[in-house]
């Protein structure tokens, strides 16, 4: 039975889709530039501080109003990844009923990473 769907999962005509394909791995990589960023220019900068704490948000109004552990800022890309499947789960259901919701939530994914690696970089030149 398991094998079945697996079969089913491989034959399906969303695997075989090129906008599938595309903003898939794009929105992987944007990810994983995103984790790689964040460890290589938070983790070496934590250890100059005392308490290992960052600047978590900026607030034009306020300035600097979140502090927290370095790590906490690892909370984006999980979030992107995390969103990478769901609207991958929800395409691939929706594509045979309706491609163009199918479509949306594919390229939705791509610019929330995009969204994503943006909060990431200010988060890091906000350390700097």
């Amino acid at each position: 039975m398991l094998l079945n769907n697996f079969s089913k999962f491989l034959d399906h005509p969303y695997r075989d889709d090129l906008i599938v394909k595309i903003s898939f791995v794009s929105s992987i990589i944007i990810n994983v530039v995103i984790w790689v960023a964040l460890y290589f220019k938070l983790y070496p900068f934590s250890y100059l501080t005392e308490y290992q704490q960052i600047y978590l948000h900026y607030n034009i109004y306020f300035g600097i109003d979140s502090v927290g552990i370095w790590y906490m800022a690892f909370v984006i890309p999980f979030l992107g990844f995390i969103i990478i499947i769901f609207n991958n789960i929800l395409a691939y259901i929706f594509y045979l009923k309706e491609k163009l919701i199918s479509y949306i939530f594919i390229i939705s994914q791509t610019i929330i990473q995009v969204i994503l690696l943006a909060a990431a970089i200010f988060i890091i030149l906000l350390n700097i």
